[in-house]
């Protein structure tokens, strides 16, 4: 019977240790692409080979069972006092442990996100695309007038709404219409779509 890997089970197996020989061959630091990649090809790896990483939903869950993984590693090298782990999708590097400057109760949200498993169960192919949807938008930064005027119209307010009254609208309507009160999933993608197109 084959490891399970985490694209494909709730909860992964702890890769951590393997992790942690691999930073050790990288003093530089690694990307997180070239991390997954070398993750993929070892054999005891967490990875199946040909886990595709140009399909959204493979590619989030690849990038929190390794982010976990990495958290998860980074504590443990604290409480050892052996390393700092720089984490980021740019960069993940060993670097050397400094007495005192990690605060034990230093609030990490990134930490709390990914050591939470539930985001990983949780999360489903749409809520992805709308990650990387909002991300793009965030990065392009601009809605047209009429993007915006068809936001408004989903969510039923007037083109000289303000923040404060988009905000109250979308509360509103989405507390009458949530999926977990009986209301329509598909209707309250649009007002968050609408919503995060706004403001």
């Amino acid at each position: 019977m084959s490891t399970p890997r985490p694209e494909q089970h709730s909860k992964s197996p702890d890769f951590s240790g393997l992790l942690y020989d691999i930073l050790r061959l990288h003093p530089e630091g690694i990307s997180e692409f070239a991390l997954i990649n070398m993750l993929k090809a070892d054999p005891a790896g967490p990875f199946s080979p040909d886990l595709s990483l140009s399909e959204p939903l493979p590619l989030f869950r690849a990038h929190f069972a390794l982010f976990h993984h990495l958290y998860l590693l980074r504590d443990r090298l604290r409480a050892q006092h052996l390393h700092e782990l720089e984490i980021s999708a740019s960069n993940i590097r060993l670097n050397p442990y400094k007495s005192g400057e990690y605060a034990l109760g230093q609030e990490d949200k990134l930490r709390s996100y990914y050591l939470d498993w539930s985001q990983f169960d949780s999360t489903l192919e749409e809520d992805v695309n709308e990650l990387l949807e909002s991300f793009w938008r965030g990065f392009d930064g601009v809605v047209s007038d009429q993007q915006r005027t068809e936001a408004l119209t989903v969510l039923g307010l007037e083109a000289d709404a303000d923040e404060q009254q988009i905000r109250r609208r979308y509360r509103q309507l989405m507390h009458q219409h949530h999926p977990d009160k009986g209301g329509d999933r598909t209707y309250c993608q649009a007002l968050t779509s609408a919503y995060q197109k706004l403001l």
